[in-house]
Formats: structure tokens, sequence, C-alpha cells
């Protein structure tokens, strides 16, 4: 799911580095819905535009960020041993 819009993503980066730094961009497809300064904003504006659609939400930064879950935190493993 959202190979379209990673690819989309990696190949315009440095563009949208340039001019979108730091923000959240919505892509759907191959296509650059907008970019938003919180996360929020870009939801709503990708319901908005696409509805009840899954769409890619990322915040455009020079490195990738990387979201660590703690398997104890989202319920993967149980401390009821």
């Amino acid at each position: 799911m959202f190979e379209k819009e990673l690819e989309y993503y990696r190949e315009n980066k440095d563009t949208l580095l340039q001019y979108n730094e730091n923000q959240f961009v919505v892509i759907k497809d191959d296509k650059l819905i907008g970019a938003f300064t919180t996360e929020q904003e870009a939801y709503e504006a990708g319901l908005k535009e696409l509805g009840n659609v899954p769409f890619l939400i990322k915040r455009v930064t020079k490195e990738e960020e990387i979201i660590r879950f703690p398997a104890l935190a989202v319920g993967v493993v149980n401390a009821d041993t």
C-alpha cells in the first residue's frame, strides 16, 4: 500500500524540501494534493479533497523519521505472563 505515493515522494523530494520542508504533504497516487502546517490540517484537507479513501500524509524532512512503537505499547506482547 502507498507504493505510488512513496515513489512520487522520493522522485520529488528535492522540490518538496525546497518549498515545503517540515510541512505535511498529502499525496494520492502520483499527485500532490497539498502541503500543510500540521498533520491534522493535512488529514482534514485529504478527507475534504479525496473523501474517505487511503491517502499518504508524510512530513517533508531531509532525514527520514523513524517512529518506534514498543511492542508492549501497541499490544503485540502481553505483560501478564
